[in-house]
């Protein structure tokens, strides 16, 4: 499917600099795009755009919905342009203070965004996503509300549009949210038994109810979309693609499983009968117990998987290509009793996936997919994907076990079909992966590189390497391009809310550091 050499950069939004503890769709993010094609940079890797759920440690895999936005990501700046906000807002909003974050000044207006790869001039520490939420939320509120009572008719038009093609996720994902607050209630099994049962009338009266927090929910989704599409707009114009990424599995206190039951394995009172994980393998004694309801794969297939044909289609409708996280749960999945409490007892169970791609194929005229088939079974899925020419992931740093000669992810056992990182969200930063590493490790390194390797050449030549490979598309963590150790990890597995704090600092995309990429990335065919 990958047509052509090219590169591109792995930077999740909310790791973006910010004014405002957390990332956003604002001014940083036109200044990474900038950088990105002064780097000769074709794509822009991100994480999943979902909201975040501060019960799962905020991490962007496990969300209250498929499908909405992550508000938290909506720029005040963009807002205040827009005339929802005014400037004095702003002011007094960077006035109070955000848990560990210190502020020098604030950035420039997204209509001052300039070409210059250099940011504004920031200063800004790690904060947590929780206190960045709460700080933010209010100010978010007040522009909703002033769209709804000042929005122009053209604007109020625009915003109609939007609530009729997204009905299909919206007017659910929306009374969910809002029965939460209503009911100060944030787990949907602990609702009245009416609610929960998505009684007709019961759910007729709330809506009805709670019709205008039905439409600031709505109007802060309408947000979000507005901004991103400005963005994409943005980087499209400089020959720039995103890459989304989708979780296969959705937690159970979610507006999916509440507005589907019967597509998850589910006993009569809600309850999931099976969740998700892994087996227990060399890393994990244990496995990996995620918890997620399992999907009733019957269910799918007599639907001929509609709710998955919209999830694609939603995908497709805010990314150029979509990771799919975990493939091989689409082929063949770990299930686990909810009864166990740890992922050692459970069985392997196929899925229905000839079918699954059949109706794929018959939704789309393309597939623009990338297949995450990393682990211990990724090569009982290669058959598959050859077979339906979907590029999968090779990641540099785990082609340096026992198995080098014939790993697949030594770099000259990659074939051109691939996307090759050097490393990924889950991984430690190519320099903290070094340090780490034991002397069998190094020599591995040394003996496959031909010169010896220290602390100060590892990372330049990791990323030689990967850019070197015959694989088509080839993305960096911008960890690794700016030679960053392990405290700048992004996600640790099973740390929670530790993770996914990593913020990227506004002095460190210098011109020096696009004009390095730059010189590689011409040097290896991938501009």
């Amino acid at each position: 499917m990958l047509q052509t050499r090219s590169s591109g950069l792995l930077l999740h939004i909310t790791s973006l600099p910010s004014a405002h503890g957390v990332g956003d769709l604002g001014p940083e993010a036109y200044r990474f795009a900038d950088f990105l094609e002064a780097a000769g940079q074709a794509y822009w890797q991100i994480l999943p755009l979902t909201p975040l759920d501060p019960g799962s440690g905020f991490s962007p895999y496990s969300s209250p919905s498929a499908f909405a936005g992550n508000t938290l990501m909506i720029s005040l700046e963009r807002l205040v342009d827009e005339g929802w906000l005014q400037a004095d807002d702003l002011a007094v909003f960077n006035q109070q203070p955000v848990q560990d974050v210190t502020v020098s000044e604030a950035p420039a207006a997204s209509g001052d965004v300039t070409p210059s790869v250099l940011s504004g001039p920031l200063t800004i520490a790690p904060s947590t996503l929780h206190a960045a939420w709460i700080k933010k939320r209010p100010l978010l509120r007040q522009a909703a509300e002033a769209f709804l009572n000042d929005g122009t008719a053209a604007q109020r038009s625009e915003y109609e549009r939007f609530c009729g093609a997204q009905a299909h996720w919206l007017d659910e994902y929306a009374l969910f949210t809002a029965l939460q607050d209503a009911t100060g209630e944030p787990y949907w099994l602990r609702w009245p038994g009416e609610l929960m049962r998505r009684e007709p009338t019961a759910l007729a009266t709330h809506t009805e109810q709670l019709r205008h927090e039905l439409e600031v929910i709505k109007v802060l989704q309408f947000f979000f979309l507005k901004q991103w599409n400005e963005l994409v707009a943005y980087c499209y114009a400089k020959k720039i693609h995103f890459i989304g990424d989708i979780p296969i599995y959705v937690q159970l206190n979610s507006a999916d499983v509440w507005a589907n039951p019967a597509l998850f394995k589910l006993d009569n009172d809600f309850q999931p009968l099976f969740v998700a994980g892994a087996p227990p393998d060399y890393f994990s004694e244990y496995g990996q117990r995620w918890g997620n309801p399992i999907y009733d794969w019957a269910e799918h297939e007599r639907t001929d998987f509609s709710w998955w044909m919209r999830r694609i289609r939603h995908q497709q409708s805010l990314y150029s290509l979509t990771r799919l996280d975990h493939f091989l749960g689409f082929y063949e999945y770990w299930e686990i009793p909810a009864s166990e409490p740890t992922a050692r007892v459970g069985e392997w169970i196929k899925a229905p996936f000839e079918a699954f791609m059949r109706s794929m194929y018959r939704q789309f005229v393309q597939l623009p997919i990338i297949a995450e088939d990393l682990g211990a079974k990724a090569a009982d899925i290669q058959p598959q994907l050859r077979h339906y020419a979907i590029p999968g992931m090779r990641v540099v740093q785990f082609g340096f076990g026992d198995d080098q000669p014939t790993s697949s992810y030594a770099v000259h056992n990659h074939t051109e079909n691939m996307v090759v990182y050097s490393g990924t969200h889950d991984n430690n930063t190519t320099l903290g992966w070094f340090r780490e590493s034991d002397e069998e490790l190094r020599g591995r390194i040394r003996d496959y590189l031909g010169f010896d390797v220290t602390e100060e050449n590892i990372v330049d030549q990791m990323i030689r390497l990967t850019m070197r490979s015959v694989g088509r598309l080839a993305i960096l963590p911008i960890q690794d391009v700016l030679n960053l150790d392990e405290t700048h990890r992004m996600n640790t597995p099973g740390q929670g809310g530790r993770s996914w704090q990593w913020r990227l600092q506004p002095d460190q995309l210098t011109v020096e550091v696009a004009e390095k990429l730059l010189a590689l990335t011409r040097l290896t065919g991938r501009v």
